[in-house]
């Protein structure tokens, strides 16, 4: 890697308020740290910025909490990956802390977001739509009565046109519930996200980001030393500085939501009758390609298939663990029946409408969610780059316990991961851009041995005690 002297380093090419009044405040000799959050279940970036202030600009400025930040920072050699929002820059929203260095100086940290999310939260959308969702989505993101982003959306198409109406809703509240109910064009699975990174606004399927080539290895120890030799830099990106099971398979939790098993009723208002849908983790667990994307057949459940009782009941065979109801009003089916659709059947032509299939989507889109955050997740802090985001893969080899030096590998936690979470973290002092990431897992390379150590039990009549 040209140009670059050492894993971590960045540029700070500039950093700046402008404040309420139109003064503009350069920051780049006064900070100190800068962290930027990214998060595949959050709507915006955040971040916060801490630097001194030696000549009282929180007062002459003043600095109140409704200012721009201007911001680019780059990684050496990585310049067509700045993080850069010089032309749509982040919004203040918060003066944090603000408390005396010394007798000439204090701290200030500014927490800041996208601006889009202080717009949202301004605004509503109450309009009717008949277009595939990533369209409707386009054009809530773009619109100037809405969000009106300059930013570059990166949108998955969608399949079926779709008729629905926002009713008076903010435009990411209602963009999040067109995730729920949209279909990928390509295999039709339900697992989109509406999600902000460094690299733009997101309204994509997580087989998609599953589907991408990974951005890189990442393992434990010392692999960038080179025989006491200067490090290999390269190498040294690819070191865990520090790494932990973050989740390991909650049981407890994954039965409570609905992740091992769980049933949806769907109940028709217009002609009084209901019909069940049920999901099962292990009869469903292949309806949909998971994190091996390029490794078909290689997917393996992260819980056992071992019977739980003498009846060889699974995990996932207790559909009633959870159970959801939803409504819907119509006079006939989507497809066949006795009578038309209306609600979605254009009787003045042949213009076909997709109905709202959540009885199809809602419970599988509910157990990969928590796959994703109870399942196999892990965290590590890595050196930084600013090629990193929220959405990637990225392939981590994880050691057998005591054995970071040896080439052993835990077959079932390494493999290939998704980042769910991650911050970046600039800190002016020792020059260093460091990530801690989080990244998750939806299935194992290697299966899990199957057997059966089902307790035997024996009810007596000992064991009921009269009163």
């Amino acid at each position: 890697m040209a140009g670059i002297q050492y894993a971590g380093e960045y540029v700070l090419k500039e950093a700046s308020l402008v404040t309420s009044s139109g003064v503009t405040i350069d920051l780049t000799g006064t900070i100190l740290g800068i962290e930027i959050y990214e998060n595949i279940f959050s709507t915006s970036l955040s971040g916060t910025i801490l630097f001194i202030d030696e000549n009282n600009i929180v007062t002459n400025g003043p600095i109140i909490g409704q200012e721009y930040l201007y911001l680019k920072i780059s990684t050496p050699s990585l310049d067509e990956y700045d993080i850069d929002f010089t032309n749509v820059p982040f919004t203040t929203y918060k003066v944090n802390t603000r408390e005396d260095a010394n007798a000439n100086s204090q701290l200030l940290q500014i927490s800041f977001t996208s601006p889009e999310i202080i717009r949202n939260n301004r605004v509503r959308v109450s309009k009717s739509y008949t277009e595939t969702i990533d369209k409707i989505v386009e054009d809530i993101l773009r619109d100037e009565r809405y969000i009106h982003t300059a930013k570059k959306l990166h949108i998955e198409p969608t399949s079926g046109i779709r008729k629905v109406i926002s009713p008076n809703l903010h435009p990411y509240n209602f963009i999040t519930n067109l995730a729920t109910e949209a279909l990928s064009t390509k295999d039709g699975n339900p697992f989109f996200m509406f999600y902000e990174t460094t690299k733009g606004i997101n309204f994509r399927s997580i087989e998609s980001m599953f589907a991408e080539e990974t951005i890189g290895d990442y393992a434990m120890g010392d692999i960038g030393k080179n025989d006491g030799k200067k490090p290999d830099i390269q190498k040294e990106f690819g070191r865990i500085l520090d790494f932990e099971i973050a989740a390991n398979n909650d049981m407890l939790s994954n039965i409570i939501s609905g992740m091992l098993g769980s049933s949806i009723i769907e109940y028709n208002i217009y002609n009084k009758s209901f019909e069940k849908s049920t999901f099962s983790y292990t009869d469903d667990f292949d309806k949909y390609q998971r994190i091996h994307y390029d490794e078909i057949g290689n997917d393996n459940p992260i819980y056992s298939e071992s019977p739980l009782d003498d009846k060889n009941n699974t995990v996932g065979s207790f559909t009633d663990a959870r159970i959801h109801l939803h409504s819907v009003s119509s006079a006939g089916t989507y497809k066949g029946g006795s009578k038309p659709d209306t609600q979605h059947t254009n009787l003045t032509s042949s213009y076909s409408y997709e109905p709202n299939k959540i009885k199809d989507s809602l419970l599988h889109r509910q157990s990969k969610f928590n796959e994703l955050t109870d399942g196999i997740t892990i965290k590590m802090n890595i050196n930084g780059s600013t090629n990193i985001c929220v959405g990637q893969t990225i392939n981590v080899t994880i050691p057998v316990t005591g054995k970071v030096h040896d080439k052993e590998f835990d077959k079932y936690y390494t493999g290939k991961y998704l980042i769910t979470k991650l911050k970046h973290s600039f800190d002016t002092l020792t020059k260093r851009h460091e990530i801690t990431l989080s990244a998750a897992k939806d299935s194992f390379s290697t299966d899990i041995p199957s057997g059966n150590n089902i307790p035997e039990v024996i009810i007596e009549d000992t064991n009921i005690i009269n009163y």
